[in-house]
């Protein structure tokens, strides 16, 4: 058997149903059958996931006990993943923008303030503080290999209308939603930020499928989860088989 651990907070319920299609079906990894345990990181238990957040920061006790006892050949990692929408959703009075370096040709909000990439890139950096060290203190407490899953775009606000309890305590005026553009850059301004740490920690970066995202950059409606945020089995099933491509070289070699 191949034992794999994943770790995470709520996208990953739809990669653990995923996996658990997969294993019923004897999905095979390095010619083994897949076995898995999945740990939701703010179960009580296992919280706060980091005893302090600094650069030495180490994980809970409770959780890196779990990691030794389980000795997983791989962990799988859907660290974080929705802070894009936390900065994206609404605009302030005075909309702003930005231009996207890797995707300049994309729309602009009309009549919006156009920020410096670079400031949107730090504010975002803030925002995933706790998910960045978080990553970089998994990968210290284990010679195992880990492989680290791009959460799903975002959803378009049409979705968001028909779930506007999910982000707004009390009503809201809707013309302050941003465009879906807006958002899919936030989005990808996150997703940057994953692959400079996965880099940096060589850990292999799996990106969300393209067949899964719509034209218009949102996530697209065939892998849409019960709510505006996240995704479903169907994404989940397919982002382990993409981390189980990544993965497999490197089982039974530790981080070579």
């Amino acid at each position: 058997m191949t034992k794999i651990l994943g770790l995470g907070h709520s996208h990953i319920v739809a990669i653990a149903k995923g996996c658990y299609e997969l294993q019923d079906e004897g999905f095979q990894l390095g010619g083994a059958l897949l076995v898995s345990r999945f740990l939701y990181l703010y179960d009580p238990e296992l919280t706060p996931t980091l005893t302090e957040e600094s650069a030495s920061s180490r994980l809970n006790p409770r959780l890196r006990g779990i990691i030794e006892d389980e000795e997983p050949d791989g962990i799988i990692l859907s660290v974080g993943g929705n802070e894009h929408i936390a900065l994206s959703v609404l605009q302030p009075k005075e909309r702003f923008d930005f231009i996207l370096g890797s995707e300049p040709e994309l729309d602009l909000e009309p009549g919006a303030v156009i920020l410096p990439e670079a400031a949107i890139r730090e504010t975002m950096r803030e925002k995933m503080a706790s998910t960045l060290t978080t990553i970089e203190a998994i990968r210290k407490e284990t010679s195992a290999p880990i492989i680290c899953l791009e959460p799903p775009p975002p959803l378009p606000n049409s979705r968001i209308m028909q779930h506007p309890q999910e982000f707004f305590r009390k009503s809201f005026d809707p013309r302050r939603l941003s465009g879906d553009v807006f958002r899919y850059k936030m989005w990808r301004t996150q997703s940057a930020l994953y692959r400079e740490i996965c880099m940096r920690e060589d850990i292999p970066f799996a990106a969300v499928p393209a067949e899964f995202m719509a034209p218009s950059g949102m996530l697209a409606e065939v892998v849409w989860g019960a709510d505006a945020s996240h995704a479903n089995a169907l994404f989940g099933r397919r982002m382990i088989q993409a981390a189980a491509e990544l993965i497999e070289p490197r089982l039974g070699d530790g981080r070579q």
